[in-house]
């Protein structure tokens, strides 16, 4: 019972990150109707950010005048700013020039970047091609030895269930929030009641960079270890959950991403050999899905009429 219970919250804990990186595909997808592939390595960026800003005299500053946890939650705010501004660079660049254009044009630009991206980090960054050991900024140690919960785990689940919160308080309860969803619904009317979709799709893709930069934090923390690639897993991961959950919905790209990592939890723990197959068990799960519910647990069905 105790190995179940261990294994339901390493499953809820990888969700979390998968979920997180979900939303963003939602959120990009529910107002452009594009999916921005580069999703995965911009997260992988915000861990880079934190690696550089823990290698700098920043850390020891904030300490002297702030508690310690205090300090991480400031440095990994900075991270997850800078992945906010570079996502709004991204869609200046890589997006808005091909608005109205083929929808292959964007897709394309989005893919192309994540590679830059990509290439950029093991070019620049320090013997960036290797693995690199993410500091320990979250608490270490046990909530319960018996179950083998630590509190870095409760910590990544309390993170994501808070951004959940806020990000729909904001979505639903602001004026920005609700114009987001005007246009994610329908541009032209929008545009017709004289609301400002400009701003509406900025501020989705500064939200979005942020929450992926947080992801990404996530993500290098529940691994320990960071590498310049391995953003394009996470990302297809995330695109993944935001298909079986539903493209568009963000509670869709909750359970989409709790199913994918269930899959592969129970599938490792319980299977012999299991770990070889836990990627395999998660996409075949998404083939199934595109073939029988192509809109996803949460998404809704859409007719076009000619």
């Amino acid at each position: 019972m105790s190995l179940l219970l261990s294994q339901v919250i390493n499953a809820i804990m990888l969700g979390s990150t998968y979920s997180l990186i979900a939303i963003g595909f939602s959120l990009f997808f529910g107002v452009m109707d594009i999916v921005v592939f580069s999703a995965g390595d911009v997260a992988i960026v915000a861990a880079f950010s934190i690696l550089v800003l823990m290698s700098t005299s920043l850390l020891p500053v904030l300490d002297s005048i702030l508690p310690h946890a205090l300090s991480s939650v400031i440095i990994v705010f900075i991270g997850a700013s800078i992945t906010a501004l570079l996502m709004l660079l991204m869609y200046r660049l890589v997006i808005k020039p091909f608005e109205g254009k083929s929808p292959l044009m964007p897709l394309l630009s989005t893919i192309a970047s994540g590679i830059v991206l990509r290439e950029l980090i093991g070019i620049f960054y320090p013997q960036g091609r290797n693995p690199q050991a993410f500091p320990q900024m979250l608490p270490s140690g046990t909530l319960s030895s018996s179950l083998m919960i630590s509190w870095r785990n409760v910590i990544i689940i309390l993170a994501t269930l808070c951004l959940v919160a806020l990000l729909y308080w904001f979505v639903n309860k602001t004026k920005i929030g609700l114009s987001i969803q005007a246009v994610s619904q329908n541009r032209e009317a929008a545009m017709m009641v004289g609301l400002n979709w400009r701003l509406s799709i900025l501020v989705t893709f500064l939200i979005g960079g942020f929450l992926l930069g947080v992801s990404g934090f996530l993500v290098a923390s529940y691994s320990e270890v960071v590498r310049f690639d391995m953003g394009s897993m996470y990302g297809l991961k995330g695109f993944s959950a935001a298909v079986v959950g539903g493209l568009g919905s963000m509670f869709g790209g909750i359970a989409g991403g709790m199913l994918i990592a269930f899959i592969e939890v129970f599938v490792t723990a319980y299977i012999p050999g299991g770990s070889a197959y836990s990627g395999v068990a998660g996409f075949l799960m998404v083939i199934i899905f595109i073939l029988f519910k192509p809109e996803g647990i949460l998404g809704e069905k859409t007719v076009e009429k000619v």
